[in-house]
């Protein structure tokens, strides 16, 4: 089954088309948030690399957020768009998910975290068990002080990545004993880990239509937030 991989809820565009669970390419530009210019491209550039056309595509699989709301609007799009042109399934993946699965390592929790700024930050709770990363809880908004008690009261230690787990270092180290950090490669959002997540999902009958799909925002956004001020 071939899949392709679209992730845009960060700074990271990036595409990826696999076999299954093996990775055929990935194009991943991780420079401003222009999705709007550069995604799509990538995408093309990707499928004729590949010598593949969107008739070969069985499945996207799209970050679902949160994230970016810019950024999820303009992958939701894209994904939505090539589904019904190509008449095929989405596989809509949680970008905390996806994130999760940069780091492999059976022993801990995995715990990504995505900076939503001035403290406040989306995470979730993961484990692998065989080739399957499972969710021990689902991804959520919160603040990074509250993460670290939720941290602190886990039975085993944890590895985090993610750019928060990199912005909120300090914070974390003063705060958890019980975590390690992953190295700067595995903090990036990309494509082949939405593939890989995406794949798991659709062994789970977790398929949907590209008319059921929209993204998942977790939280207002600013304008909202602000409108709920006055």
């Amino acid at each position: 089954m071939k899949i392709l991989g679209i992730e845009s809820a960060g700074i990271t565009a990036s595409c990826a088309i696999s076999e299954d669970k093996t990775l055929l390419c990935e194009y991943t530009q991780n420079h401003k948030k222009t999705h709007s210019e550069k995604l799509m491209p990538l995408i093309v550039k990707a499928m004729e690399d590949r010598e593949i056309e969107l008739k070969d595509i069985e499945v996207i699989a799209v970050s679902r957020g949160p994230g970016s709301y810019t950024g999820l609007r303009i992958g939701a799009a894209i994904a939505k768009g090539l589904a019904q042109a190509a008449d095929i399934p989405i596989i809509a993946v949680p970008t905390m998910q996806a994130l999760a699965a940069n780091v492999f390592d059976s022993n801990r929790y995995i715990v990504p975290i995505l900076d939503a700024k001035a403290g406040r930050v989306y995470s979730g709770i993961y484990k692998w068990e065989n080739d399957n990363l499972i969710t021990v809880k689902e991804q959520f908004p919160t603040d990074i002080y509250e993460l670290a008690d939720i941290i602190k009261s886990l039975d085993k230690e944890c590895v985090l990545n993610g750019d928060g787990s990199v912005n909120y270092r300090e914070i974390l180290e003063n705060s958890v004993n019980n975590i390690t950090f992953a190295p700067e490669k595995y903090n990036i959002l990309n494509a082949s880990s939405v593939n890989y997540v995406g794949f798991q999902l659709i062994k789970e009958n977790k398929m949907i239509s590209c008319y059921e799909f929209s993204p998942e925002y977790l939280r207002a956004s600013q304008a909202e937030r602000m409108s709920d001020v006055k």
